[in-house]
């Protein structure tokens, strides 16, 4: 499995806290079949953040060899999880948006009170930078949660449509976990992801996400969203045709 939203870099956001708790976190990972992570700490979206970026990359580049000096098996991927506003686009305009693993695929996160309005033009104005937007977490937002059109609007405009492993187990509230399961029974997710925070709550675990994904839909889906997916996201190829 590849999990392409997770905060286990150490002390740069509200994921992990320290270089030990990061090393639990992929640990776990391991233990459940991952065998890569895109990290993907928090960034603003505004002109501020750019200052953020070295640091970043130099915590991106310590765990990478200390994964490597303790014998960890998990590959890791720099990317980052943008928060959208309103300058978010001024840096799309001049490429300045940290995608994953230098692709074009952005993941992007709103608040979660955000009207549809405004996330379907921020998400519209992205990809006319050449940006492919991976929307996280969209069974959590309130619009999408009141509009399901929404987000079918979404994945047939060709956005990547990536739910949380959380929603499915009840961590978000009743809503969002039937949004989640409305979304996938309707085949308009792309991939599932962890957005793992650290090694003891929303956890890098992905076994019972497995468990629960098989009452919802057929083995195969479940191979797409936590293999191939993923795969071809890190590739920077298309996502797998929705049967």
């Amino acid at each position: 499995m590849i999990d392409i939203h997770c905060h286990i870099l150490p002390s740069i956001d509200d994921g992990s806290g320290s270089l030990s708790e990061s090393v639990a976190m992929a640990r776990l990972a391991v233990a459940s079949g991952v065998t890569d992570i895109v990290a993907t700490p928090h960034f603003t979206g505004d002109p501020e953040s750019l200052a953020l970026l070295p640091k970043i990359l130099s915590r991106y580049d310590r765990l990478s060899q200390v994964l490597r000096q303790q014998g960890i098996p998990l590959t890791l991927h720099p990317g980052a999880e943008i928060l959208c506003t309103p300058r978010t686009v001024s840096l799309a305009q001049k490429q300045q948006l940290p995608t994953i693993d230098s692709t074009n695929y952005l993941l992007t996160e709103f608040y979660f009170n955000e009207t549809g309005e405004y996330m379907d033009g921020i998400l519209a104005s992205l990809a006319a930078c050449g940006y492919r937007p991976v929307v996280a977490h969209p069974e959590r937002y309130d619009a999408v949660q009141n509009s399901p059109e929404l987000l079918e609007k979404w994945f047939f405009r060709g956005h990547i449509i990536q739910l949380n492993k959380g929603s499915f187990l009840g961590a978000f509230g009743p809503d969002a976990q039937q949004t989640a399961e409305d979304i996938l029974r309707a085949g308009l997710a792309h991939i599932i992801a962890s957005d793992a925070h650290s090694s003891r709550r929303r956890t890098t675990d992905m076994i019972p996400l497995r468990d629960a994904l098989r009452e919802i839909c057929p083995e195969r889906y479940i191979q797409v969203l936590l293999e191939d997916n993923p795969m071809r996201l890190i590739r920077n190829q298309d996502m797998v045709p929705t049967e």
